[in-house]
């Protein structure tokens, strides 16, 4: 496991949002299976945050949770933040995973609760913040400009 995590986004997402990490909905991270959306093998019975984790990355169609994607591979946040080399710059936001708890931010391993994760290559982590708010400014360690 690596001490930091990384977050790749495209300068247009990064003024809209104010250089903020907010999820895309402001409400409990668990979720009930729900049909589209649930995966055999994959999804549990009863509302819990391995159905949430599911949701959130599910073939990165972008359903609302009040998660925030992070991955443990710098080259995958650059990926992101220039849209595969589409774009010529981003943001990389830097996390440090050591502050996490003491800010109230849970980390969702993905492929520790999901068998089938869309992105494997991504090691994706959701970060979900106490209130389901914005993650705290806190556990950033810089942001950086490609």
């Amino acid at each position: 496991m690596t001490d930091f995590l990384y977050r790749g986004v495209s300068i247009e997402l990064y003024e809209k949002l104010d250089g903020e990490l907010c999820p895309k909905e402001l409400a409990p991270f668990a979720r009930q299976p729900k049909w589209g959306r649930a995966i055999w093998g994959n999804s549990v019975w009863g509302e819990s945050d391995v159905n949430g984790a599911i949701e959130h990355q599910l073939h990165q169609a972008g359903y609302p949770t009040s998660g925030v994607s992070t991955t443990s591979h710098i080259e995958r946040a650059i990926f992101y933040a220039t849209h595969a080399g589409s774009l010529q710059s981003g943001y990389i936001y830097i996390i440090d995973r050591s502050r996490l708890v003491e800010h109230g931010v849970t980390a969702h391993v993905v492929a520790e609760l999901v068998n089938m994760p869309s992105v494997p290559e991504d090691d994706e982590v959701i970060l979900v913040a106490s209130d389901y708010c914005v993650i705290p400014q806190a556990v950033i360690v810089a942001v950086t400009k490609l």
